[in-house]
């Protein structure tokens, strides 16, 4: 069995399929970037040593 890639089927598949990567992939992009813009040092600081203090209690 052969792929024909000229056949309008393939192609109009191949489109959809092509979107959909790159709408998943716009989406998780700009999910990454609205949490790194999120991002501060004060709130990792608290964080980090809530972390540690908590191991320390242990």
């Amino acid at each position: 069995m052969t792929l024909d890639f000229s056949n309008p089927l393939v192609l109009i598949i191949g489109g959809i399929l092509l979107l959909a990567i790159l709408y998943f992939w716009n989406k998780r992009n700009a999910s990454n970037q609205k949490a790194r813009r999120n991002r501060n040092f004060r709130s990792g600081y608290y964080e980090r040593k809530k972390e540690r203090d908590e191991k320390s209690k242990q």
